[in-house]
């Protein structure tokens, strides 16, 4: 598997990550700062895979 072929992976599965856990799995009673939690890490998660994605673009 290329390289880009594993970034372009890991951005579809945080994309499918981004709608199926608040809208599937965290839906229904309020879940608190699980809420929370799981935005900040999925914000940390995006910029570290555009940070991935750009790390080669000044060679």
């Amino acid at each position: 598997m290329t390289p880009f072929a594993r970034w372009l992976t890991a951005a579809a599965l945080l994309i499918l990550a981004g709608i199926a856990v608040p809208y599937g799995l965290m839906s229904g009673p309020p879940h608190g700062l699980g809420i929370l939690w799981f935005w900040t890490g999925f914000g940390a998660a995006v910029i570290a895979l555009i940070l991935w994605g750009v790390r080669g673009w000044g060679r």
